[in-house]
This record gives C-alpha cells, sequence and structure tokens, in this order.
C-alpha cells in the first residue's frame, strides 16, 4: 500500500482537529505534521518531501496561494478556505482539489480517491507533470475543468460560460480575464463574446469557425489575428 506523507495547514485549531480527525481514518495517508503558523509551514516543507498538503487559504503572513508558489518541493496541495472566490486562481496553481469550510466528511472522501487516481503519483514516486486545469464552482463544491476539454468560452456579461463537449459551467469572470490567462495554451478572442482553444477549429471560413459539432461566429477586429494562424497551419 503506497504511503501519503502528509501536512496540514490552518490558524484555525477547530480546522485543523476536523482535518486531523478525518485523515486519520485513511490509514495510507501519514500525517507527517500539522502547524498553525504558515511561516514555519513553508520552512518545513521545502526542507523536507512531503506528499500532500492540505492548506488554508486565508492566512496571516503567508496566505495558501502564496504558500503554493513559494514551494520549493514538488508537492501536490488541497486548498482549504471558507472563501468561494479564490478557484480562478487555480489556472496559475493546478492544485489537486479545493475543499469548502465546513468540510464534510463525505466530501473529503472525494478529495481522497481524486489524490489517489492523480496521474501524479505513480508507483515508483517520480513525479509526472498532469494536464493543466482550473476549479469552477458548483453548488457547495468545486468542479475540476481540465483545459484540452475546453470547446469555447463564451462571455455572458459578469460571467463566462465554459463548454466542454455537451456539459458547460458558469465562472464568476469576465472573458478578458479568463482570455488573459488562457492565451498560454492557445486561446484567442474570435469575437467580442467569443474565446476558442485554436488547436480544437476543425473548420474555418470568414464568418465562423468549427469546433466539435459546435459553430461560432468570428467578429470582423478578430478575423485577421485568425487567418493568420489558419495561413501558418496549413499545407
Amino acid at each position: 500500500m503506497k504511503k501519503y506523507t502528509t501536512i496540514l495547514i490552518d490558524d484555525e485549531p477547530l480546522a485543523l482537529d476536523v482535518l486531523t480527525h478525518y485523515l486519520n481514518r485513511f490509514p495510507e495517508f501519514e500525517i507527517v505534521h500539522t502547524f498553525s503558523n504558515s511561516v514555519e509551514a513553508l520552512k518545513f516543507l521545502n526542507e523536507n518531501k512531503i506528499d500532500v498538503v492540505f492548506t488554508d487559504i486565508a492566512m496571516p503572513q503567508i496566505s495558501g496561494t502564496e504558500l503554493v508558489k513559494l514551494a520549493t518541493n514538488k508537492t501536490q496541495f488541497v486548498m482549504v478556505t471558507s472563501y468561494t472566490d479564490y478557484a480562478i486562481e487555480s489556472f496559475e496553481l493546478n492544485v489537486i482539489d479545493y475543499l469548502l469550510k465546513p468540510v464534510s466528511f463525505e466530501r473529503f472522501t472525494k478529495t481522497i480517491e481524486r489524490i489517489k487516481t492523480s496521474k501524479t503519483f505513480v508507483n515508483n514516486s517520480k513525479t509526472i507533470s498532469i494536464n493543466p486545469s482550473f476549479y469552477v464552482k458548483e453548488g457547495d463544491e468545486f468542479v475540476k475543468v481540465m483545459i484540452d476539454d475546453i470547446d469555447y468560452i463564451e462571455g455572458m456579461k459578469d460571467y463566462a460560460k465554459i463548454v466542454c463537449g455537451k456539459n458547460y459551467y458558469l465562472a464568476l469572470k469576465t472573458l478578458k480575464s479568463i482570455e488573459d490567462t488562457l492565451s498560454r495554451f492557445d486561446f484567442i478572442r474570435i469575437h467580442k463574446s467569443f474565446v476558442i482553444p485554436l488547436k480544437k477549429v476543425s473548420q474555418y471560413n470568414s464568418k465562423c469557425v468549427l469546433i466539435n459539432s459546435h459553430e461560432i461566429p468570428v467578429g470582423n477586429s478578430y478575423r485577421n489575428q485568425l487567418k493568420k494562424y489558419i495561413e501558418n497551419n496549413k499545407l
């Protein structure tokens, strides 16, 4: 049985007690240390090999999101938070999961299964990269969306509709902010209301593109940028 070395970080003692109680019910997870001080946690994390970190986000001195960015050892993070507006940062962080406080044991169990089935953990303990992803809040939990699954993103005022095949997700984020974040994955704006992944375009003309079964309009002011990409990638 694979053992996962684990640390827990939260400045609320009760939250630490809950996570400890839950994790103790999974013998494959070994709690190496718990921290209420994120500065001490970062020092320990960078000096020791740890498989999984459960961390609060809103903490004094070093926040959970800053902790992910400052960690030098290869470690997977599960973010635990009372706030719903941090999930978009997972574009950058690529964490295993987000848990919304108060965390139920049923929801915690889903996180454990996610960790155990993650491609990041393999038998020889070597780390391999996983597909880039981000989280969208639905109801009382966060849903992981793989960037490779996205067909297009439609702007709807303050929301963005992220379409993945027959499924879609609504993110409380402007289309411009998502476009800026995803541009490094070859997503471009082709209309004032649409951002698409260029690699998924199967057909193109001056008025629209076809991605899977979706016909998406091309705006006049965006046509030249799309045409340049098509020209550079034709036989």
